[in-house]
């Protein structure tokens, strides 16, 4: 799932901020997940183990890149939630 170009929305920042995430490791999320599965309004979530959470991206993919639309740090039961299953 390699495109050119990640860029990230502004409440996609905002999220980040708040959640103290690392941006590389939602690069992380995105070029090795461990699942992928369609959202609302064709977007995805790519999803990560880390530590007791897990790491979910939602995106959108556009024609020469990834647009990160919001970030999350979930538990099992919240990522199941989202559609979610090889957890």
């Amino acid at each position: 799932m390699v495109k050119s170009i990640i860029r990230v929305s502004e409440h996609a920042l905002k999220r980040i901020k708040e959640r103290y995430i690392d941006l590389e490791l939602i690069e992380q999320v995105i070029q090795e997940p461990l699942e992928v599965v369609d959202v609302k309004f064709g977007r995805k979530a790519a999803c990560r183990k880390l530590d007791d959470h897990y790491l979910v991206v939602i995106f959108e993919e556009q024609k020469d890149e990834i647009v990160i639309v919001t970030v999350l740090k979930v538990d099992e039961v919240r990522l199941n939630r989202y559609g979610f299953s090889r957890i």
